[in-house]
């Protein structure tokens, strides 16, 4: 008799089969799983000796050169033209830094007005600016004034400021101060609305030197009005003040005020020196008021000081003399542009000038200084000049006339200046230039720069193909440019349209006249810059 408990005996025997069978499917997955393991491992071994199975045939072609092969171009008779293209800005041609200086009596020098804005077009006899209650009178003239003039001074200062005077009040140029150049110096400054200094009777020096008892009250007018302040236009040479005749002038010594008529005609002629007599006004013109700029009229590019700033500073920039466009360049532009042919032609892309041609003004380097490099015909002065302390200008020998002198570049960069032809453009805009530098002479040819092939003695051949046959032409490459080279023909079988050999793989199938067999890359070919 079994003592098991049959209840327990029915339920184990059925887990212990479930497990029994879960351990045989793990088995049989794992032998399928290498059985397919090994037979891919198989095919692969088979597909790779199958793929390194040749027969000698096969291994022969594989180990043979390719055919011969060609890449070819074209011959043309366009001229190759190499440009410098520059992005520039449009400025005046003349700058003039007016400074100002400290008027005759006046204890300190300081900026009471300043009419002229920037912008603002200037004639001779405008008011630049007022420094202690003193004007800065605009006139055309070469040089800065250097002294004080008054009555029976001589020379070229004096000469600079009659012709200055002359279009405005028919002043003779004889290089004397005499009673005519006086009454022209009293009607400018009646013209902008001051009175005019005045002096003690002519010089016996006739050198000058000091001038002494100036008049520096202003504002009364001709003919007892009171005149306007810092005028910054003339009354177009009559002489007369803003709102009156012009009859009478104010004279007075250190800030006095009387009214005087106007000097009568020198009953000895217009070159002899003022007599012996009362003091008048226009018998003195102080440096520090009056600013000779190069060429009028000039503009106000920029205002540099503000009214009750010190005045022994630059007040204001002018410029004049036309439009020029300033270019930066590196150092090999400068060197190409330096050597640019006569014939160069110079045209003006986008901007105010489009369009339009012009001409190589100056090149200035940081070496330069202020002696820039002058080309072309432009005359191109390239003006910085500053005012001494008279607040004069300086002009540059020949503005405007041809020969200018050219000045240092800014911040040490090399820059060139262009002028362009035709109407002014506003200053400051953007203007594109095209500098033609080189082109090819007529009757040359230009081909591929892989079409030449130098040989080692620097003899240059191009290889022209026709109904499979080679042969080699002899040139000369006159200059090579953005992957086109210029050829001079030595041989005048060469011409347009012909067909010429670039690269060449393998011996080729015929070679008419002596070619070569290449090596894929042209030999020593190309890049040849005459």
């Amino acid at each position: 008799m079994s003592l098991e408990d049959p209840d327990e005996t029915q339920v184990g025997r059925p887990s212990a089969g479930r497990a029994t069978d879960a351990r045989h499917r793990s088995r049989r997955g794992l032998v399928v799983a290498a059985v397919v393991l090994v037979l891919f491992g198989s095919s692969g071994s088979v597909w790779w000796i199958a793929s390194q199975a040749r027969t000698p045939e096969q291994r022969a072609a594989n180990a043979a050169a390719p055919p011969p092969s060609q890449i070819t171009g074209k011959v043309s008779d366009q001229q190759l033209v190499e440009r410098m293209e520059l992005t520039g800005k449009v400025e005046t041609a003349s700058r003039t830094t007016i400074t100002g200086g400290r008027p005759q009596g006046a204890d300190r020098a300081v900026v009471t007005a300043l009419p002229a804005a920037a912008g603002k077009s200037l004639k001779a006899g405008a008011v630049v600016a007022e420094v202690s209650g003193r004007p800065v009178l605009l006139l055309p003239g070469r040089f800065p004034a250097y002294r004080d003039l008054k009555a029976g001074d001589k020379g070229p200062d004096v000469q600079q400021l009659q012709r200055a005077l002359q279009p405005l009040y028919g002043t003779a140029v004889n290089g004397t101060y005499g009673p005519a150049t006086v009454e022209a110096v009293r009607k400018l400054y009646v013209a902008a609305g001051y009175e005019a200094p005045a002096g003690q009777g002519p010089s016996t020096t006739g050198g000058g030197g000091s001038t002494s008892g100036t008049a520096r009250t202003g504002g009364a007018a001709a003919g007892g009005g009171t005149a306007p302040r810092g005028g910054a236009e003339t009354d177009g040479g009559t002489g007369a003040a803003p709102g009156g005749d012009g009859g009478n002038g104010t004279k007075g010594s250190s800030g006095s005020g009387g009214t005087g008529g106007a000097s009568a005609p020198p009953a000895r002629g217009v070159d002899a020196p003022p007599a012996a007599g009362p003091a008048k006004p226009g018998e003195v013109l102080p440096a520090a008021e009056v600013a000779y700029v190069g060429t009028l009229p000039a503009t106000v590019v920029q205002v540099t000081a503000a009214v009750g700033d010190a005045a022994d500073k630059p007040l204001l920039v002018l410029g004049s003399g036309g439009r020029q466009v300033r270019a930066a360049l590196s150092a090999d532009q400068r060197t190409r542009l330096r050597d640019l042919p006569a014939d160069a032609v110079i045209r003006f892309g986008t901007g105010p000038y489009e369009g339009r041609e012009g001409t190589l003004g100056s090149l200035n380097s940081p070496s330069d200084g202020k002696n820039g490099d002058q080309q072309g015909k432009s005359g191109g002065q390239d003006g910085a000049a500053t005012a001494g302390t008279a607040g004069a200008g300086a002009e540059g020998p020949g503005a405007g006339n041809g020969s200018g002198n050219g000045s240092g570049s800014e911040g040490g960069r090399h820059e060139a200046l262009f002028v362009p032809t035709g109407a002014e453009a506003k200053e400051g805009s953007t203007q594109q230039i095209a500098v033609e530098l080189r082109r090819s002479p007529k009757g040359s040819l230009t081909v591929p720069v892989s079409a030449v092939w130098t040989d080692l003695g620097g003899s240059s051949t191009v290889t022209v193909t026709e109904g499979g046959k080679e042969r080699n032409i002899p040139v000369e490459v006159l200059f090579t440019h953005e992957g086109l080279s210029a050829v001079h023909a030595l041989d005048e079988n060469l011409a347009a349209g012909q067909t010429v050999v670039l690269v060449r793989r393998g011996n080729p199938a015929d070679s008419g006249s002596g070619g070569g067999s290449g090596d894929g890359s042209g030999g020593a070919s190309g890049g040849t810059d005459g």
